[in-house]
């Protein structure tokens, strides 16, 4: 999906808008997922919590654990890939510094930046993907595999090559998965990028499965306060953006995915004030801190909101999490 930015005001017609208006994929959405499980802990106890929910055996949960209590490098990239444990000002671990305006997400010393224009998609589901699973994080960090298990995509073959080639093999996989049946029986054509149906049929982090919801001027600020709402519980959701007809046909659709990765101190449910949220934008490969209520007035909140939306002026398709854990183990990366 391209990222060349909406440069209008107005907000006269979405595709999404289209969709709400006959009620296609706008029901109520599910409720958060429990706070205790999920908030983000960079410690060895909460790392050894996130890999069991993603269906690891505890042999291969301990050898993790062992290994990233030695403080190497790429220890805060599998630890917490979003900085979330120091998202809201220094809590946590204090392993990084707190998220500022823009702060860059490294896995492994890789940025994590989309492959190409088609693929901002699939970087915010392998982002998710391994924020969920240390395992794979681990993974994609060091290319050492701790055992099989499952994880968010095919597996990859071993090979050659640094934690580079890793990420961009991860972004190629979610890609095949989440276009394979974007058209019912039939792939979604590669060139545009990844759909939101097909976004949620992969999306997981740890043991959450994901759904997906239309943002239009009516359903919006529940479906996001909703989204806001399962990321302060830990949980990230992502995010579709786009432009309106003001630009033309082509940018009144969905054209750029984000990832909402955290949110706090717990945003008033009802009209979204006084809380923070960060937003991962896979073109730039960083992490932008923003008001909750900004997130939820798009563009009009001013120029940082659109820098994390990608240049795109509103959030128009939401994958948020179900409302039901996915069953511990089920395979989405075989080892």
């Amino acid at each position: 999906m391209s990222t060349t930015p909406a440069a209008r005001s107005s907000r006269p017609w979405q595709l999404s808008g289209l969709l709400g208006a006959v009620g296609a994929w706008s029901g109520p959405p599910p409720p958060a997922p429990p706070t205790g499980p999920y908030l983000p802990d960079a410690g060895p106890a909460g790392v050894r919590r996130l890999a069991l929910r993603a269906g690891h055996r505890a042999g291969v949960v301990d050898a993790l654990v062992a290994r990233v209590e030695d403080p190497r490098p790429v220890r805060d990239d599998v630890l917490d890939p979003l900085h979330r444990a120091v998202a809201g000002g220094g809590e946590g671990s204090g392993l990084r510094r707190p998220v500022t305006a823009r702060t860059p997400v490294v896995l492994g010393g890789a940025p994590a930046v989309q492959v190409d224009e088609t693929t901002c998609g699939s970087a915010v589901l392998a982002v998710l993907a391994v924020a969920g699973d240390p395992v794979l994080a681990w993974w994609v960090a060091t290319g050492e595999r701790l055992g099989a298990g499952p994880a968010p995509a095919p597996a990859p073959a071993p090979r050659r090559g640094g934690p580079e080639e890793r990420w961009r093999e991860l972004q190629r996989d979610l890609k095949a998965r989440s276009t394979r049946r974007g058209l019912v029986l039939a792939p979604w054509p590669g060139r545009f990028g990844t759909p939101p149906w097909g976004a949620a049929s992969v999306a997981r982090y740890a043991d959450v499965r994901y759904t997906h919801r239309v943002v239009d001027r009516r359903t919006g600020p529940r479906v996001l306060r909703s989204a806001l709402a399962a990321a302060a519980a830990g949980v990230p959701v992502p995010l579709f953006t786009g432009g309106d007809l003001t630009t033309g046909l082509e940018t009144a659709v969905p054209r750029h995915v984000v990832l909402l990765a955290a949110a706090g101190p717990g945003p008033d449910p009802t009209t979204a004030r006084g809380g923070w949220c960060t937003v991962y934008e896979p073109s730039s490969g960083m992490l932008h801190r923003l008001g909750a209520g900004d997130l939820v007035r798009g563009a009009a909140a001013g120029d940082g909101v659109r820098r994390a939306l990608g240049g795109w002026r509103h959030v128009c398709w939401a994958v948020l999490p179900a409302g039901r854990p996915g069953r511990a183990g089920e395979p989405h990366l075989a080892g």
